[in-house]
């Protein structure tokens, strides 16, 4: 049985291309950190070895005995140049190292899936070769590029391949779906006012053409992108998502991008408090703000055959009834049992209602007659009201989640400024919130409000379920 070593097995592209080469029969040895999330590798038959591509002795068991390994291991949204330095530069260096000290007799391809950003961007809408002189304008790029340069050190001693895939989509990518969710509330964000082209390629094509390359005997010591060979804009991209979700006749806008520049720092200002995956950093948005991704996969065609077989349209609806499929699950929440699920959204919405009522009761914004009715607005209306409710329609959309609890958030609203029950109630500061006095008003702005808790709570209630699916 041929013996392959993937790192980065359980992310976006190493988890497919896992998955491929069982299929076609191969031993698979797979390099985890101590820290991953290994559930796109659950049930699959591999060999988990943890370790880490910065720490050489822990490459030395999985590398023994393999012909083929395909290095992976990468940073994709780091917020430090160094960050990308280490694990991009440093680490493949020392994947070279162990595939010439532990798998010299036994190796067969060594292939380093880089990136278009390597490359760098083009001038105009005509297509680049692997001929153009690289002009990486990123941290990312700039590191792939080094990286590319240590392989080719390593080509006259051991067999290697690179390869530079273009953007990839498909099932379980995690930025590009973040548009997902917005185009299925019938909006389309086009990326840019000026027009911006770029190529793309389904990560099911991709898989295919980066095992095609490592077996191949015309790819030795040679570089291939790999993309499909239409030419898309960036308003292609959101109709194709759209179209796959049934919505082709959304609002289209635009996003200006020094828009995501500006939202950059934030978010990388989140992920040092959360240290979870950032939306966007800095680097990201400096190449996406370049216009011309556009590369030519003529040279992986001449050489070894292949071709990516779905255009954008056909490999999005794959795509995104994976994702449907997806959260619908999520939302289904089928590993939880009543009553456990009803008695953790009850808590988790008594949580978050014990924290708007003391930030209320800090800012002075209202006042309870008695006092005591915060402890029963907490654990009543909060709790096993509306988390009873947020249970009930997790299934339901967004858009039914927020404007069901608005309507009955603003009756409860219109009910106490109306002094239906006089004994018992809130009284607002005045002008609060807004300047609002008009009771009509203030009831739908404070009952959107409510609204968004039920979104809120189901958003948290499903983060949640996602860490327990990632732990297993």
């Amino acid at each position: 049985m041929t013996k392959a070593f993937v790192t980065g097995a359980n992310g976006f592209i190493g988890s497919h291309l896992v998955r491929e080469l069982l299929k076609r029969g191969y031993e698979v040895n797979c390099l985890v950190r101590r820290t991953s999330d290994l559930s796109p590798l659950h049930g699959l038959p591999v060999s988990i070895f943890v370790g880490d591509i910065l720490e050489p002795e822990t490459l030395v068991a999985p590398m023994k005995n393999v012909e083929y390994v395909y290095h992976l291991a990468a940073e994709l949204m780091a917020t430090e140049r160094e960050v990308f330095e280490q694990t991009i530069v440093a680490g493949t260096t020392n994947m070279l190292r162990a595939a010439e000290q532990h798998a010299a007799k036994t190796l067969k391809r060594f292939l380093f899936v880089s990136s278009q950003a390597a490359a760098g961007p083009g001038k105009d809408q005509t297509p680049i070769d692997e001929t153009a002189e690289p002009r990486p304008m990123s941290w990312y790029g700039g590191a792939k590029k080094r990286a590319e340069d240590a392989v080719h050190s390593f080509g006259s001693r051991i067999p290697v391949t690179i390869v530079r895939p273009s953007s990839v989509y498909g099932e379980r990518e995690k930025d590009i779906s973040q548009t997902y969710g917005i185009a299925r509330l019938g909006l389309q964000p086009k990326l840019g006012i000026k027009t911006k082209y770029l190529v793309m390629v389904f990560v099911g094509d991709l898989v295919r053409g980066i095992i095609g390359a490592a077996e191949s005997g015309n790819t030795l010591n040679q570089v291939y992108f790999m993309n499909h060979p239409q030419v898309l804009t960036s308003k292609d991209t959101i109709k194709a998502v759209a179209q796959a979700m049934n919505k082709p006749r959304g609002l289209m806008f635009p996003v200006p991008v020094f828009l995501l520049r500006l939202a950059a720092p934030f978010a990388e200002m989140i992920h040092q408090f959360t240290r979870q995956r950032p939306k966007i950093t800095r680097d990201k948005a400096r190449e996406i703000s370049q216009r011309f991704w556009v590369a030519s996969p003529a040279r992986a065609e001449r050489d070894f055959g292949w071709k990516a077989e779905h255009d954008l349209v056909s490999g999005m609806k794959i795509t995104i009834n994976a994702f449907l499929e997806e959260e619908a699950t999520i939302q289904e929440m089928p590993l939880e049992k009543n009553p456990m699920l009803w008695i953790k959204y009850v808590i988790c919405s008594m949580f978050i209602g014990a924290l708007l009522e003391f930030t209320a009761a800090c800012g002075r914004f209202y006042t309870y007659h008695p006092r005591w009715i915060v402890v029963v607005t907490v654990v009543l209306w909060f709790g096993l009201i509306f988390g009873t409710l947020a249970q009930l329609w997790r299934r339901r959309s967004g858009m039914f989640q927020l404007v069901s609890g608005t309507i009955l958030a603003a009756i409860v609203e219109l009910q106490n400024s109306l002094r239906i029950n006089s004994s018992m109630g809130w009284e607002f500061a005045p002008g609060w919130p807004f300047g609002i006095t008009n009771i009509w008003v203030r009831s739908l702005v404070l009952g959107l409000a409510g609204g968004i808790f039920i979104v809120i709570v189901n958003s948290l209630m499903r983060l949640l379920y996602k860490k327990r699916l990632r732990i297993g």
